[in-house]
């Protein structure tokens, strides 16, 4: 699955860039290229080298950009990395960065359990993710076909992978090319996640993109396959020959034979695979296994310029008369979204079929009732605690609640409150009055429950300082402990450690 894994700590310069160098080549959306940049340079900067090592990596650069034909994009790329080491890496001395990564804080999922997580993640929170972001102050980056800038994106998922806090393993089995199809995924987002990934796990270098599985995405109205098509192209394979790539799809002899003697052979159909690229059926091979084989016609781009998203891919019935609007019974699923059918369009010979986008595939026909994997939760969710923690904290200095009697989330004024009034217990008293402390913590653990579907638990780091101090000095017995552990997520190992375990993990 994965090529031998660079030590950061230890590698040269050279094996670094061409790690980025091959990476750039393989590319299958050139537009990403300034996400694979900037987290292959995090990456290299996390691992800590010396101002000698950044001397050399520039001079290698002005190399290769002197010396090698590189597309504008990965050439503005390098560019702006070569930028960053001279006015900033070398000249003001940071050379060197930790990674940004988090203690995982569950074991290793079942692979199988990883794919409902992959869709979930590129499909339906990193967009909600992507809106909080854009919304509060965007980023920037190549936009992509117009729309989001990509680096948004790229941040966006992220933080999300940041939060769900996924062991080295799990994170290692995300890079699987095998876990997911195109029906599920757009590989384009693919390619994102993995630049991620390798960042988290502080590699520059991973296999070249998968082609396989494909996913059939329609068959002409005449066409002689079986009905149960769809099955035979996940069984597909991938064949380099002398004239160039083919994607061979199985069938039996049987149906093999009935296509046959049909004249002509109809085998009209389309179908996509992992790399994002649209194959037409163009022959039927015969003999120990007779398979459908499939030829390139183009890369599939979603269009997120417009406010729905837009995808052209090619049909495989030309004609220069249509009888009317085709009649697909069912949407195509394709990329993890249903589209529905906006135009067709005639392009010489061939015809194109016009997609609109119409909604992100029903999560209850792919996800399992338990995925082992705790949801992502969004940014609101750290905005609503962060304004919390504000509000805790200008009330302290204020000496009075006001500040939290306004948040705007009306939801959290009563939790402030109740956090407020444990506040006030540990300034005056510290935690000598032991049932007035239980009291209080028994009341934020009610008006927490409120909350708690869409927020979770109460994150220990928004407590005052104050409070914080008191618990951790007076060490509080078990049972106060056992409270604690119930109503705040994170509670210091210090803490965690008086009852003998570690406290319960977010449930969101």
């Amino acid at each position: 699955m994965l090529g031998p894994s660079h030590s950061l700590m230890s590698s040269q310069p050279q094996s670094d860039l061409d790690a980025l160098l091959t990476r750039m080549r393989q590319r299958l959306y050139p537009e990403t290229i300034p996400v694979l940049a900037s987290y292959w340079l995090k990456t290299v900067y996390a691992a800590g080298h010396s101002r000698a090592w950044w001397r050399q990596l520039n001079e290698l650069l002005k190399q290769v950009l002197r010396k090698q034909l590189l597309d504008g994009t990965s050439r503005e790329a390098l560019i702006d990395i070569q930028s960053w080491i001279q006015e900033t890496g070398l000249r003001s001395g940071k050379t060197s960065g930790t990674r940004n990564t988090l203690d995982p804080l569950r074991p290793d999922p079942e692979p199988e359990r990883l794919a409902p997580y992959i869709q979930r993640l590129l499909n339906q929170w990193l967009m909600t993710e992507v809106a909080s972001t854009l919304v509060n102050g965007g980023e920037s980056g190549i936009p992509q076909d117009g729309g989001t800038p990509v680096l948004a994106i790229a941040t966006s998922l992220e933080r999300l992978l940041l939060r769900d806090r996924l062991a080295p393993g799990t994170l290692e089995m995300l890079l699987r090319p095998d876990l997911v199809s195109p029906r599920d995924v757009y590989p384009c987002d693919m390619e994102v996640l993995a630049d991620i990934v390798l960042a988290l796990l502080g590699r520059t270098w991973t296999a070249a993109p998968a082609v396989m599985p494909a996913t059939l995405l329609g068959v002409a109205t005449w066409s002689a396959l079986s009905e149960g098509y769809g099955e035979a192209v996940r069984h597909a394979s991938y064949v380099q020959t002398l004239e160039g790539d083919e994607v061979h799809v199985p069938i039996a002899a049987a149906q093999a034979s009935e296509i046959l003697n049909g004249d002509p052979v109809r085998i009209a159909s389309i179908i996509v695979t992992m790399d994002g690229r649209c194959w037409e059926a163009e022959s039927l091979q015969s003999g120990a296994q007779h398979s459908v084989i499939y030829k390139p016609r183009c890369r599939l781009r979603i269009d997120l310029s417009a406010d729905h998203a837009k995808l052209i891919v090619p049909w495989p019935e030309a004609q220069l008369h249509w009888p009317g609007a085709a009649d697909f019974q069912r949407p195509f699923e394709l990329f993890g979204r249903e589209w529905h059918q906006s135009r067709w369009e005639m392009d010489g010979e061939h015809a194109w079929l016009h997609l609109v986008f119409s909604r992100v595939l029903p999560i209850a026909e792919i996800q399992p009732h338990d995925v082992g994997l705790r949801r992502s939760h969004l940014a609101s969710v750290d905005m609503a605690w962060a304004a919390l923690e504000e509000a805790l904290a200008t009330s302290l200095s204020q000496k009075g609640c006001e500040p939290v009697e306004q948040l705007r989330r009306t939801d959290f004024i009563p939790l402030g409150r109740a956090i407020f009034g444990l506040t006030k217990l540990a300034k005056s008293g510290g935690l000598v009055n032991r049932d007035a402390i239980d009291t209080q913590l028994r009341a934020i653990r009610y008006l927490q429950a409120q909350v708690s579907v869409e927020y979770g638990r109460v994150p220990w780091r928004i407590l005052p300082v104050p409070v914080q101090t008191s618990f951790l000095r007076k060490r509080p017995d078990n049972a106060l402990i056992q409270l604690l552990s119930q109503v705040f997520d994170g509670l210091p190992e210090a803490l965690s450690e008086t009852t003998g375990q570690r406290s319960p993990s977010h449930a969101a």
